[in-house]
């Protein structure tokens, strides 16, 4: 859940943390006797106790997790090359917890071999990582109101109390109040990614900058492939495989 965005392709994940004013440590799967990630842990799997399918990504794709204190541009992060979460850990636990759930959604979407195709327009692909991050965020809120509704309503309260997702969870919890209905409360916060322009400038900055770097690193033309039309319909899916209702608005970019 970043205040930068996560990107997230095949292979590759850019994570974007500030090392200059950022230490920290890594602990592989299972992450015992490591502290406060330890009790981390054990939060992030009552939470998904409703949620199995997701709840096992953690124990079949073992990604090892590193923690960083200081200044981080992103809250945290998923690399798919190194099977790595990075956290920043100077935030409240709640927050972290919720965080961890944001990643492990990532670490599906890549075990799940969805990512932006091979050869995508440089607009093309921004619109594929806009979808993969509203869908790791409406997934957070679906996963953290299912826990408030089990009588921990922490990680819910971290969500709605902090700036970069307040708008996302009452998007979540006015719809889930009004109808009860997880697909569209689950994509009402999927929809609500997108109505921050600001969200979405930011996004699509580091987006486009992360692209043009790779096909510089790759000594590569840009590609030139629309996304296609059956993109989202792989993106949105329920923990449980089920789908949940999701669109682009009509003009996805900022510009």
């Amino acid at each position: 859940m970043p205040t930068a965005p996560i990107l997230s392709l095949c292979g590759l994940i850019a994570l974007i943390i500030t090392p200059a004013h950022a230490s920290g440590s890594c602990a592989p799967y299972p992450y015992a006797d490591t502290g406060v990630l330890a009790a981390d842990i054990a939060l992030l799997n009552d939470a998904l106790a409703d949620f199995p399918a997701l709840g096992q990504i953690l124990d079949t794709a073992r990604p090892e997790i590193c923690t960083i204190a200081g200044t981080a541009e992103a809250l945290g992060t998923y690399g798919a090359e190194d099977n790595r979460i990075t956290l920043a850990i100077d935030q409240p636990q709640h927050r972290r917890v919720a965080v961890l759930i944001h990643e492990l959604r990532h670490v599906d979407q890549y075990q799940r071999g969805i990512c932006p195709p091979d050869g995508l327009e440089m607009r093309a692909n921004a619109r594929a990582m806009f979808a993969l991050e509203a869908d790791a965020m409406a997934i957070t809120h679906l996963v953290a109101w299912a826990s408030l509704a089990a009588g921990r309503p922490e990680i819910f309260a971290a969500l709605r109390d902090a700036p970069e997702t307040s708008d996302i969870a009452a998007a979540f919890e006015t719809e889930m109040t009004a109808s009860a209905d997880v697909a569209r409360a689950t994509a009402a916060a999927f929809d609500a990614w997108y109505a921050s322009d600001l969200r979405r400038e930011r996004y699509y900055i580091s987006t486009c900058m992360a692209y043009l770097e790779r096909t510089e690193r790759a000594h590569s033309l840009p590609g030139s492939a629309p996304l296609t039309a059956d993109f989202l319909a792989h993106v949105c899916n329920l923990p449980d495989r089920t789908a949940y209702p999701c669109t682009e608005p009509d003009d996805p970019l900022p510009r």
